[in-house]
């Protein structure tokens, strides 16, 4: 019997990322069939349209990966405010069918706008905390595995108890199997940030503000705003019209190359730590 392995996540981009590194690295087939879904799984996979009345929201369906050690699904929190939540949603349904876990980890950013004030291992704490409370064995460490019944893990990226997002991890990947494409669209991008560029005049920035209103730039002034312009540059010319996720599923952002990468090798181990998986 497959080991069952819950995955928590903040957002969809985390999701095709830790998917990714579990297909490449273990071989992990992605599962887009429902009648092959474990069916234990089957209670985190909503049966209602609209989902909790909203006509706009999509339905937040895991993303499930498996192979003949493992059965694991991976959720997309839909934020982190949300992590918490989403988490003991989870635990009570299946708690409630007596479904055991083999293992449990949640994976979150420690993004420099998100975390007010508190540290990444503060943020660790806050959720191992949530993870005790919920009756699941407290981690002990940041971005390692307990091993114990079930087993627990919480992984903050980009990892090491540094500041950052996922878009960290992905750019330094990027320096590595795109780096001319990379290069590009920082040089892009820096060309059309007035906000830190002493290349434009007071008179070029004012056009620039006057064009595109200060509500418009909000997301791109945050602290990642230019990690994650760069990014969706780069997704732009390899996925034209596509979803940054779907770059990360079908090109080479995580591979043989990029694995080999210090921070990668750390989250790569996190993750087959958490599904038992031992190396082959």
């Amino acid at each position: 019997m497959s080991q069952r392995i819950y995955l928590l996540a903040e957002g969809v981009h985390d999701v095709s990322f830790l998917g990714k590194i579990l297909k490449e690295s273990r071989g992990l087939r992605k599962i887009e069939d429902a009648k092959v879904l474990d069916p234990e799984w089957d209670l985190l996979v909503p049966k209602k349209f609209p989902h909790q009345d909203s006509l706009r929201a999509s339905i937040p369906v895991p993303t499930f990966y498996k192979n003949a050690q493992a059965s694991v699904a991976i959720v997309n929190a839909e934020g982190i405010d949300k992590l918490k939540l989403k988490l003991s949603a989870h635990h009570d349904q299946l708690a409630k069918e007596g479904i055991q876990l083999d293992a449990v980890g949640i994976v979150l950013d420690a993004d420099y706008e998100k975390v007010e004030q508190k540290s990444p291992l503060e943020r660790f704490q806050e959720m191992a905390e949530h993870l005790e409370k919920l009756g699941y064995p407290r981690p002990a460490t940041m971005d390692t595995v307990e091993k114990t019944s079930p087993r627990t893990g919480i992984y903050v990226l980009p990892g090491g108890g540094e500041l950052g997002t996922l878009e960290d991890l992905l750019l330094e990947c990027a320096d590595t199997t795109y780096a001319p494409l990379a290069m590009r669209a920082r040089d892009f991008i820096e060309r059309i940030d007035t906000q830190n560029a002493s290349r434009f005049t007071e008179e070029e920035k004012q056009a620039f503000n006057d064009a595109i209103l200060p509500k418009e730039q909000k997301e791109f002034q945050k602290p990642s705003g230019r990690k994650k312009a760069i990014l969706a540059a780069m997704t732009a010319f390899l996925k034209p019209g596509k979803a940054i996720q779907a770059s990360i599923e079908d090109h080479r952002w995580v591979g043989k190359e990029t694995l080999a990468l210090p921070r990668m090798i750390t989250i790569q181990q996190f993750l087959l730590d958490l599904i038992g998986d031992q190396p082959t």
